[in-house]
Parts: C-alpha cells; sequence; structure tokens
C-alpha cells in the first residue's frame, strides 16, 4: 500500500468550520443499516471529525468513543455531541489501547488510518464477532455536459479528469480486496445508497476547497480552478445537482 500523505492527512483541520459547514452528511438508510447489521450498543468511531456521522449514532442511542486527532475539528465535534453518550478522544486510531467494543465504524476516513495498522487495531478493539463498518460519499454519474465542462477545467489547472467513470466499481474492489486480504474480518457486504444534493457555484467551490487534494494544491493551480468551477455551474443555469452513492462496507471480526 502507498504511504500516507501527511500534509493531506492533516488538511481538514485548517479549515474545520468550513469542512463543518459545506461537508455533506449520510443517509440514514446507512445508519440504519449499519445498526441493523451490527446490533452495536458501544461503538469507537476513527476519524469522527466533526461528527458528520457522530450525530446519527448518539441520536440513536450508542455509546461512542470518537477518536478525532484535529484540535478544531475535535471542539467542534465536542459542541455538536452536547448531551450524548460521546467520548471525544484527541488522538490518532494508531494510539488506541481500548478493547471490548461491539464496533467499530469509519465515515470517509479510515483510508488516513496507516495502512500495517488499519485492520490490526480495528480488530483488536472488537470484541469476537465485533463489526466494521466503513462507509463514504462518493460521487456518481452527473448531467455529461456539466461532467465535461468540469473536465476541460481540471484537465487545464490539475493535469487530471475531475472523475473517473470507471471510480465507484474500482473503490468497491479496493476496499472489499482489502478488506478480505487482512485476514481479520469475515465476508465483506456492500451496501450502495444513492441520493443528490444541489450546490450554488460557490458552495460548490467551498466544498471543493474541503477536498485534501484541492486544498494542497499550489493558490496558482488552485485558485484559477476554482474560478474556471464558478464559471462552469454558472453557465449550467447557477446551480449544479451533485450525485453521490454512499457506499457501505460491512464485515464481521473473525
Amino acid at each position: 500500500m502507498p504511504e500516507l500523505d501527511q500534509l493531506k492527512r492533516t488538511s481538514f483541520d485548517r479549515f474545520a468550520s468550513q469542512y463543518d459547514a459545506v461537508r455533506p452528511s449520510y443517509p440514514a438508510a446507512v445508519i440504519d443499516d449499519v445498526l441493523a447489521r451490527s446490533g452495536a450498543t458501544r461503538a469507537l468511531e476513527v476519524g469522527a471529525g466533526t461528527g458528520k456521522a457522530t450525530v446519527w449514532f448518539g441520536q440513536r442511542g450508542l455509546d461512542i468513543v470518537a477518536f478525532e486527532p484535529g484540535a478544531n475539528l475535535a471542539a467542534l465535534l465536542r459542541e455538536r455531541v452536547r448531551g450524548m453518550q460521546v467520548e471525544v478522544v484527541e488522538a490518532m486510531f494508531e494510539s488506541c489501547n481500548l478493547t471490548g467494543f461491539d464496533m467499530v465504524y469509519s465515515a470517509t476516513a479510515f483510508h488516513w488510518v496507516e495502512p500495517s495498522v488499519r485492520y490490526v487495531k480495528a480488530a483488536e478493539v472488537l470484541r469476537p464477532d465485533g463489526a466494521l463498518a466503513l462507509f463514504m460519499n462518493e460521487k456518481a454519474p452527473m448531467d455529461p455536459a456539466v461532467r465535461a465542462d468540469f473536465d476541460a477545467a481540471y484537465a487545464k489547472w490539475f493535469g487530471w479528469p475531475s472523475w473517473d467513470p470507471n471510480y465507484l466499481a474500482h473503490t468497491e474492489a479496493k476496499w472489499v480486496a482489502e478488506i478480505d486480504a487482512s485476514g481479520r474480518f469475515g465476508p465483506v457486504h456492500v451496501g450502495r445508497f444513492p441520493w443528490s444534493a444541489s450546490y450554488t457555484s460557490e458552495e460548490y467551490v467551498a466544498l471543493l476547497d474541503t477536498y485534501s487534494d484541492h486544498a494542497t494544491q499550489a493558490d496558482d493551480r488552485r485558485l484559477p480552478l476554482y474560478d474556471a468551477m464558478r464559471a462552469a455551474v454558472e453557465r449550467a443555469g447557477g446551480s449544479v445537482e451533485i450525485p453521490y452513492m454512499t457506499l457501505e462496507f460491512f464485515a464481521l471480526r473473525l
């Protein structure tokens, strides 16, 4: 597995408020599915961020230990979960020495855990037959004309397309293969939950600026891309509908 980019890994904490304001949450259906499959009452969250997923589980009454290493993100997280049974641990999951959890879950964050540690640590903190639940929001195929306009902007300023049409299939295969190869978990269930969100040009640029591979680009590439994306959304009528697919990967500890 490739080494983690530490600049990207820690970039989110620099714009915690913006992340909290513009990053989408998750469909209720994926939360329902994870809870139905796991039967969990005590869970550990990896990379909780500002609590986009934490709040969902906290509202369902789970007792949660939420690991979030970013100080700014953790501060917002504590505000979001006030009154819930959530303990925020301001540390990397790699340092965790807790055990006995019904479920370890991670929402769009598990790829930031050191590859050699991910599944070993997850299995260690789970009780026998405990559940691993990973889920993430991925972009799905969108209007071809808007996609072509986006692709032209990315090709000019970043040198890569804005989206790979085979990305969802590749993402599914990658995570299933990785979990299987760990030897720590049983068969992987894959859940797929489609939904969409509408963004104005400014909202969409604000969202892009919370992506680590955008935020860490040099200003002479990043800012012109954002201008081009604003123009593309305006050409599309002033707002753009972004289709998402929330992918869920669920497996029980062996």
